[in-house]
């Protein structure tokens, strides 16, 4: 049966764009502040007057809709936060602890060094990755880290045991193993016996049988097996085999197991001085993991013991209360406070989702397209069935998929929908007359998804005279054995350094037409020449090819054509959204932002070349 090619929705949404102007951190200033008032900052500091928070092409967006549409999203995340900190606020007022705007800035400022950064740049970075706001990072999140810690530090305490047992995960022994993972106990039982008698065909049958998707394309092979790793019975089974020794059979949770002992790494030879350093490392990091965990259990007694009555979702209280969004001990938040925090918090975010949305609408009404209630249906079947969700009787199960898009929380579906399947449905709309599947397509897809690969280990270089060096080595002994041994020792690539060399097969088609060429070209046992991709160099040995999954094309034609619909569907769907944004008259005040649009600015430049193309009596 063909697989089914994983194709999920299309979320409709940009980057929003943060102005956050940042000081130095010297002379005493507070980090955010600054000396004088850029228009960045001008423009934020009038975001609580401005009404019409951004205009595409001639239609406003107010404040009021985006107010609105991230108490929807964001509500509840919000007034949890504003519970969170009064409940913290309180415990340091009972608890005799203070955080002052130093003890902030010093904290964000030791975590820049971390990163071998100023304060203000490791600011900067925080907050464009987060795309959160400078006040945010310094008084909800870093103050409450502080806050949290300085509660919970005297509960603390990191014993010698602890430290050993991390110290010798870290860097004490480790055994590398194969697997076969099955749901069976009498399979499990059947596969051990065959190995009884032929244990060389350990990873044929892994890869036959095996349900780990990612250790079954190379034969089971696993990333080397530490001590103190959480799973003591499988610890206990691998470090008692020797090399070439395959298992018992081990039932883990409702699977069963056997595996097969690869080779064995001895402890790490540390020198006194770097012991008693990874030591102290060790003991600081174990100590904050238990600061989290103190914390996460004191903050939990404090909210079980606190009298808190959310008003907002509870339909009754919310009309007797109007405007209240929940008390906290006999304190209010208020509805206005909090929709306000959304918008400073996820205004830029939503603002651009709804201006996406505005020009979906405006390019629908003006191809006189809609998007039905059908279609919305259609679109979330199609995306349940491409990722499997399917009953016993092979219906697609819808409920399912939305349990999971909604995180179990189907008073979400709406949103799901408004911000995933609506834009999806309106693009397809908009493109789906433009893309169709050739022969070629299909050819294509059926010798990549079905087609035989080439299995072949890997060493990967950072440079060019490095893979010459790997590539001079291996020619002299192009074995399995010690070219795995050289990809142990020099692939700079963490997955083929661990698995001496292994990695999934190669299949055509796949995006890297280089490697796979000369993949492709490759007797059994041959050394491949160095293939550059990108930055880095590839060198290979191949160690054979695999089997077609299917040789029967019209068993899966139907099934394939759909899903290369879909996937050059998805391709043109972002190139024509690409096309559409940069084609838009876009003004967002509430970034201080203003794009003319790509068909303006054509319009624009043909004007000015009539007029320079003008005589000049008539100017």
């Amino acid at each position: 049966m063909a697989k089914k090619a994983s194709i999920s929705c299309i979320a409709v949404c940009t980057l929003a764009v943060f102005f956050v102007v940042l000081p130095g951190l010297d002379s005493g200033r507070a980090l955010g502040q600054t000396n004088a008032n850029t228009p960045a900052q001008l423009a934020a500091s009038k975001q609580k007057h401005i009404e019409t928070l951004a205009v595409v092409n001639g239609h406003p967006i107010t404040r009021h809709q985006i107010s609105q549409e991230c108490m929807r999203r964001f509500g509840e995340e919000v007034l949890a936060s504003r519970i969170k900190k009064l409940l913290v606020l309180d415990m340091c007022k009972k608890n005799g602890v203070m955080i002052t705007e130093g003890d902030v800035n010093n904290e964000l400022i030791e975590k820049a060094k971390k990163f071998g950064m100023s304060g203000d740049k490791y600011v900067q970075m925080i907050c464009s990755r987060r795309n959160i706001t400078v006040d945010r990072l310094k008084n909800d999140i870093t103050w409450h880290e502080l806050a949290i810690r300085k509660l919970a530090e005297k509960n603390v305490k990191v014993t010698n045991q602890e430290i050993s047992e991390r110290m010798e995960f870290e860097f004490g022994p480790k055994v590398q193993v194969r697997q076969i993972v099955v749901d069976s106990l009498q399979q499990a039982n059947q596969i051990h016996s065959q190995l009884q008698t032929a244990p060389e065909n350990f990873e044929r049958l892994a890869k036959q049988f095996s349900l780990d998707s990612n250790s079954k394309s190379m034969g089971g092979l696993l990333q080397p097996i530490r001590r103190n790793s959480g799973l003591p019975e499988f610890e206990k089974l691998a470090f008692s085999l020797s090399p070439d020794e395959v298992s018992r059979v081990l039932a883990i949770a409702n699977n069963f197991v056997i595996l097969r002992c690869e080779r064995f790494y001895p402890e790490a030879d540390l020198s006194p001085a770097e012991t008693a350093f990874q030591h102290e490392r060790i003991e600081k990091q174990l100590a904050s993991d238990k600061l989290l965990e103190s914390a996460r259990v004191l903050f939990s007694t404090e909210q079980k013991n606190a009298k808190i009555v959310n008003v907002m979702n509870d339909d009754v209280l919310a009309k007797e209360m109007p405007g209240v969004a929940a008390i906290v001990n006999g304190l209010q938040i208020f509805k206005r406070d909090v929709a306000e925090d959304c918008i400073t918090r996820y205004g830029s975010q939503m603002l651009d989702t709804e201006i996406n949305r505005m020009i979906l609408i405006q390019q629908l009404k003006s191809a006189s397209l809609r998007v039905e209630k059908a279609d919305i249906t259609e679109e979330i079947t199609r995306a349940a069935e491409s990722l499997g969700h399917l009953n016993p009787d092979g219906s697609v199960n819808v409920d399912d998929w939305l349990q999971l898009m909604t995180n179990d929380d189907l008073s979400k579906v709406d949103l799901y929908i408004e911000d995933q399947v609506w834009p999806t449905v309106a693009l397809k709309k908009l493109v789906q007359d433009k893309v169709t599947v050739t022969q070629e397509d299909m050819d294509k897809g059926f010798e990549a998804n079905f087609g035989p690969r080439v299995e072949v280990l890997v060493i990967v270089s950072n440079d060019h005279r490095s893979a010459l060096k790997v590539w001079n080595l291996a020619s002299a002994n192009p074995t399995p054995d010690y070219f795995g041994k050289l990809a142990n020792q020099y692939s700079i690539e963490p997955a083929s350094k661990n698995n001496f060399g292994a990695v999934p097969p190669i299949q055509k088609h796949g995006g890297q037409p280089d490697l796979e060429k000369e993949a492709f070209n490759l007797q059994a046992n041959e050394l491949s020449k160095v293939v550059q991709m990108g930055e880095y160099w590839v060198t290979m040995l191949c160690l054979g090819r695999t089997e077609p999954v299917v040789s029967d094309f019209d068993a899966v034609k139907e099934e394939l054509q759909k899903n290369i619909l879909e996937k050059k569907l998805n391709i043109e769907m972002a190139q024509a959204f690409q096309t559409l944004r940069q084609d838009s008259q876009i003004d967002n005040f509430l970034n201080g932002t203003s794009q003319p649009g790509a068909s303006a600015m054509r319009s624009a430049r043909q004007q000015n070349t009539n007029h320079s193309s003008t005589p000049s009596n008539f100017r």
